[in-house]
């Protein structure tokens, strides 16, 4: 029964997307027929939101479709959160980007030898991890007398260095799990309570924060579709994770029209410095076009190459992209409740629709 009322959902929002099209419409209705799309989209250029939409269902049993309201995991997208907190703690002067990891985290083996700025840019050779099952399994090894945090560095601290810190780039997301760690020692307080009290709340992103696997009916729930074209019979939950392993690495929830607001925030300076924020959005390395917490590159719009600085994510129950479009000031982004997706071409086209139409230019 409930399956039956969600289609019926479905098939009302797709028809009435048909007939109030417009070049984001066009985009978003190729996308569905193609493979699907569930989640929420948001397009703005300047101030003007160009568009917000939710997709699909938010929760399946419920009957819940999705609206640009509901709460996303924003997986690797919460990299530039902490990025963003320690670029803060620099302004105050409570740490600095050459400081090592010891300096921190004391019990991190070699944590000596390894930089800051090198953990923010994917070049401390320290391994990533996924969260799995498998990985809380290999935490839980050493959690003897440790807290959860503790026996994940001590995990983290295992495993060989794949190369000398600084010498090569291998994205990590274990560096950003232990910046979020050094958020924690540096300020005195709580990952999640720093973001909050310092970029959350004074922003009025009222709808973010640290997701501790706990939902209500404002979230679009994780789930995973068996085929590569979302259909309703095939999707079934997310496997579950303990979310509280990602921590600075994919750990934040969120929605389009918040991080639109972290987008405006950003841009005017609210959140860093100019200089701060010269430094989050810049290649530290043309080859891997790694900033701080996001990557930087161009892509060829309308006969022009225009800079972007972006991120995506995928971690179970999500598939995420942020596209931010500097010289253009256009802002895309894509949050899904279907995990293993990737929006690269999706943001890409959704901000081509804007710029080859005029939208926003008003």
């Amino acid at each position: 029964m409930f399956r039956r009322q969600a289609i019926v959902v479905l098939f009302v929002m797709s028809l009435s997307l048909l007939l109030f099209a417009n070049p984001i419409d066009e985009v978003m209705n190729k996308t569905i027929a193609f493979e699907g799309f569930w989640g929420a989209v948001l397009v703005s250029r300047g101030e003007a939101i160009l568009h917000a939409s939710g997709y699909g269902m938010a929760d399946i049993e419920r009957n819940i479709p999705n609206t640009p309201e509901k709460k996303f995991r924003i997986a690797s997208i919460t990299k530039q959160f902490t990025s963003a907190a320690v670029l803060k703690l620099l302004e105050e002067g409570t740490i600095s980007l050459s400081d090592s990891v010891a300096k921190f985290i004391p019990e991190f083996p070699n944590g000596e030898r390894i930089l800051i700025h090198q953990m923010l840019n994917h070049s401390s050779g320290i391994p990533t991890m996924i969260n799995t099952e498998q990985l809380l399994e290999e935490v839980e090894k050493f959690g003897e007398g440790r807290s959860l945090q503790e026996a994940e560095i001590a995990f983290i601290s295992s495993l060989p260095l794949r190369f000398e810190p600084g010498n090569s780039f291998l994205y990590s997301n274990s560096a950003y799990f232990l910046l979020s760690v050094i958020v924690e020692r540096a300020s005195g307080r709580r990952y999640d309570e720093y973001l909050r009290t310092n970029f959350f709340e004074p922003l009025g992103m009222n709808n973010t924060g640290y997701d501790y696997n706990e939902y209500d009916s404002g979230w679009g729930l994780p789930y995973y579709s068996d085929s590569y074209v979302i259909d309703l019979s095939r999707v079934r939950p997310a496997d579950w994770v303990d979310r509280r392993l990602p921590g600075g690495a994919g750990g934040l929830y969120s929605t389009v029209y918040d991080l639109y607001l972290w987008d405006r925030a950003l841009s005017s300076g609210k959140v860093l410095s100019e200089s701060s924020l010269r430094l989050m959005q810049s290649p530290s390395n043309e080859l891997f076009e790694a900033g701080y917490g996001v990557f930087i590159g161009n892509e060829l719009i309308d006969g022009e190459y225009r800079r972007v600085v972006y991120h995506d994510g995928d971690t179970k129950g999500t598939s995420t992209r942020i596209n931010r479009y500097v010289d253009d000031d256009i802002f895309v982004v894509v949050l899904s409740n279907i995990e293993g997706r990737d929006f690269t071409a999706l943001a890409y086209e959704l901000a081509k629709a804007v710029i080859v139409n005029g939208m926003g230019t008003d």
